[in-house]
């Protein structure tokens, strides 16, 4: 229902629209509303799209801006921004300084939070995934499972992180990767290409992994290492 209780920090408006089987409403700024981002929004300005209040606090900097939809029991919390034709639904949240952009899906009980930026055409984070710290997700990538990604790493164009995974410090994931199970990528290393990294493997250190290298079991890939071509390391091995 519309709502406009001058104390709120937003209002529904009476415009809706209906999206994957929700009604949504437009929201509209009751008051300024500070930013952390940019400049701060005036009071009057047109938002994006909720189902109803329980998807944005009234409290805190945060926004869902343009054409961002947030629905079901989806949160958007504290000074995060949900912009452009972002979709955030099922039991997301998206909170502290976070920033989801372009046409990113955040989904199912994901969490984005801290200072993470998610950005991109076809880029989701889903399942019990936490994405936190200074982070970026950007591209087409997706990040499921139950997926940690912090730091300052970033996943990006077509790189998938699934399964109980741990991406973190300056690591960057990219191409066409796979880091999948209980893998841990970590301080400067790269994983890139079509290369896939899995079991409780580890890649640390400034290694780089790319080609169709498979690394698997409970390898650890460290030092300056590159690995690359098609070859596949399993059981206990330390390189570099």
């Amino acid at each position: 229902m519309p709502t406009g209780d001058s104390h709120l920090k937003y209002s529904l408006t009476n415009e809706s629209v209906l999206y994957k089987g929700a009604k949504l409403y437009r929201v509209r700024a009751a008051c300024d509303i500070g930013s952390n981002f940019d400049e701060p929004i005036p009071a009057g300005t047109l938002g994006g799209w909720i189902e109803s209040e329980k998807n944005l606090s009234q409290e805190g900097f945060c926004w869902v801006h343009l054409d961002a939809k947030v629905f079901g029991e989806a949160h958007v919390c504290g000074d995060a921004r949900v912009t452009d034709e972002a979709v955030v639904r099922g039991n997301a949240i998206v909170s502290g300084e976070a920033l989801v952009a372009g046409a990113a899906l955040v989904s199912g009980h994901a969490h984005v939070t801290d200072l993470a930026k998610v950005d991109g055409k076809q880029v989701s984070v889903g399942g019990h995934a936490r994405v936190g710290g200074y982070c970026q997700i950007r591209g087409s990538a997706c990040v499921i499972g139950e997926a940690l990604v912090g730091g300052c790493a970033s996943v990006s164009q077509m790189a998938v992180v699934a399964g109980r995974t741990h991406i973190k410090d300056n690591a960057q994931v990219s191409g066409a990767s796979r880091i999948q199970n209980k893998a841990t990528v970590s301080d400067q290393a790269e994983v890139r290409g079509h290369a896939v990294v899995r079991g409780r493997a580890v890649v640390c250190q400034a290694a780089v992994v790319e080609g169709e290298v498979v690394v698997a079991g409970s390898v650890v890939v460290a030092g300056n290492t590159v690995l690359n071509g098609s070859e596949r390391f399993f059981g206990t091995a330390r390189i570099g």
